[in-house]
C-alpha cells in the first residue's frame, strides 16, 4: 500500500453483497473475506460477526474493466499481503486489523 492512500471506513449501509474470497498464507493458514460492492466505486472486504461488518479495508473499482476482473485483482493483491507482505500490494487499502 503506498503512503498516500489512508484507510477510512466505509458506508456499507446500501452495499450489495458479492461473496466470500478466501486466501491461503504462507503457514497455511486460511484467511475469508466477505466481499461487498458499494455505489460502483469500490469493493469492501472484511469479516461479519455478531456486532456486524468489520471492515478489513476497500479497493476502488477499474471502470475499464469487468467486476469479475475487479475481484481476480482484489484476490491478487490479498494474496500477496499475506504471502509477501503489505509492502507487496498495489491496489487494497488496508486497516491496521489486517
Amino acid at each position: 500500500m503506498s503512503k498516500d492512500k489512508v484507510w477510512t471506513a466505509s458506508n456499507t449501509e446500501y452495499a450489495q453483497h458479492i461473496g466470500v474470497l478466501e486466501v491461503r498464507d504462507t503457514r497455511e493458514e486460511w484467511h475469508e473475506f466477505e466481499v461487498f460492492k458499494i455505489s460502483g466505486d469500490r469493493l469492501v472486504f472484511g469479516i461479519a460477526c455478531n456486532a456486524g461488518f468489520l471492515e478489513s479495508g476497500y479497493m476502488l473499482l477499474d471502470g475499464d474493466i469487468s467486476l469479475g476482473e475487479n475481484l481476480q485483482e482484489l484476490l491478487r493483491d490479498l494474496d500477496d499481503f499475506y504471502t509477501d507482505g503489505p509492502s507487496y500490494t498495489s491496489k487494497i487499502v488496508f486497516n491496521e486489523r489486517m
